[in-house]
């Protein structure tokens, strides 16, 4: 699978967006919102952090994520400082435990990431 986006913040939430579309939910929701931090040595390192981060929220739960804000910080280290919000449902069903990305790539037109799920 892959998603694009022009900017790195673009890129995460199309991500997000292919997550959530990987997801069942239905019943009655709550409105979830949470705050979080990950670091990775480089960029790809830091959204395969990010990643697996949301799988949890799935997990833990039963988040679907509706809004992103993220900043990116360069340092020795990439951080990717993150506020989300969506709701909790009642029936929540997906069918993978984790993303693996297997390419990242900056190009004239924006980003491309390549990404599969188990």
């Amino acid at each position: 699978m892959e998603v694009k986006g022009k900017t790195i913040k673009e890129l995460v939430k199309n991500l997000v967006f292919e997550m959530n579309k990987m997801v069942k939910s239905e019943g009655s929701f709550e409105k979830f919102e949470t705050k979080f931090e990950v670091k990775g040595k480089d960029m790809k390192e830091a959204i395969e952090n990010f990643a697996e981060k949301i799988v949890g929220y799935f997990e833990k739960k039963k988040a679907i994520f509706e809004d992103l804000e993220i900043e990116i910080i360069p340092s020795k280290k990439w951080v990717l400082k993150c506020s989300l919000s969506g709701k909790i449902s009642e029936k929540f069903e997906k069918n993978f435990k984790e993303v693996k990305i297997s390419e990242l790539e900056e190009n004239l037109n924006g980003w491309k990431l390549v990404f599969s799920v188990n």
